[in-house]
């Protein structure tokens, strides 16, 4: 079956609408959405992590006790003692439910009937929405509204004020004045403390791995934009180098400690100095390759961690229901 015809149909058993252009979670196939008793569903591909699973989140008003919820949420009468998926996430006006698949999607019947006990399990722990704007909680809001990638209620008064908040947060924040020196200092700081993690771990475990590399580069990028207080262009160029450096020094680090074990010698400044100078030469000869591609990929996740801040959010109205354009 197609998935928009897969997604037809559980609009028609849960009584919601098929949005083939819209997708919380950016799904190609768009999504079903809409109300039930007071309670905002949404039923979709969530593509992340390239797995295969169908997510039905739900939203409600806002409780005081997430955690609560959380726990409640699972041992309620309302849902079948073996349940499909997992709860996956629980916030103070939502849960998201996950249902992961291999080959065959879940029938379309047990995704609905699913979605309607979970909704039921929630009459008790939470309050649904009554109709207002769930941000000023008074104005009359009977249409769904798009809020980024959550449906919900929001009037248009909030949502211009929302554009308003944002476009003054992103005046102040392009208004703050770079501090370059202390961005240096401290992104210097962050890869010689990641260098020499690095190095001394790599020696304790015999091995490098992959998330050392990107953990230096979020140490690095959020020393950097930390001294500098805000993202810059010089950031942005300093952190790839600084991560790449680190993870370098680090190898350094582990080579000196191979030789003081082998030759039976204490620390030196001048055996780390020969080190270094014979660096390349000694990466050649290793995992030099590997290292450097590590690096390189660290400093890739650095450069994405330093991008600036979106000081935007868009509100747009539910698509018309039905099948999309060929």
């Amino acid at each position: 079956m197609k998935d928009q015809d897969y997604f037809q149909q559980v609009a028609s058993l849960t009584g919601l609408q098929y949005y083939p252009n819209q997708n919380p979670w950016g799904g190609k196939a768009g999504s079903v959405i809409g109300t039930r008793d007071g309670y905002v569903t949404a039923i979709g591909f969530d593509p992340s992590r390239n797995s295969k699973k169908i997510t039905i989140l739900v939203r409600f008003k806002k409780v005081s006790d997430p955690a609560l919820l959380k726990a409640s949420l699972p041992q309620s009468p309302s849902l079948p003692p073996k349940k499909p998926g997992k709860l996956a996430a629980a916030g103070d006006d939502f849960v998201r439910w996950e249902l992961s698949y291999s080959f065959t999607k879940p029938k379309a019947e047990e995704v609905a009937k699913f979605a309607d006990s979970l909704r039921d399990a929630l009459k008790t722990l939470a309050p649904g929405f009554d109709g207002r704007c769930e941000s000023c909680a008074s104005t009359a809001t009977p249409s769904l509204t798009m809020m980024g990638n959550l449906p919900g209620y929001i009037c248009s008064a909030c949502q211009e004020k929302a554009r308003q908040d944002l476009d003054r947060a992103a005046m102040d924040y392009e208004a703050l004045e770079a501090n370059y020196p202390n961005g240096l200092v401290l992104g210097l700081l962050a890869a010689f403390l990641g260098g020499i993690a690095w190095g001394g771990i790599a020696y304790g475990i015999n091995r490098i791995f992959l998330y050392g590399a990107i953990l230096i580069g979020y140490l690095v990028s959020w020393a950097v934009i930390k001294g500098t207080r805000k993202v810059t262009l010089f950031g942005q160029i300093l952190v790839p180098i600084l991560t790449v450096a680190s993870v370098l020094f680090g190898d350094a680090i582990f080579y000196t400690l191979a030789v003081m074990k082998e030759k039976q010698i204490p620390f030196s400044m001048q055996l780390l100095k020969a080190i270094l100078a014979n660096l390349w030469a000694i990466e050649k000869e290793g995992n030099g390759i590997l290292t450097l591609l590590f690096a390189l990929v660290g400093a890739g996740y650095a450069l994405y961690a330093a991008r600036k801040p979106k000081f935007k959010t868009s509100f747009q109205p539910l698509d018309a229901p039905g099948r999309p354009i060929a």
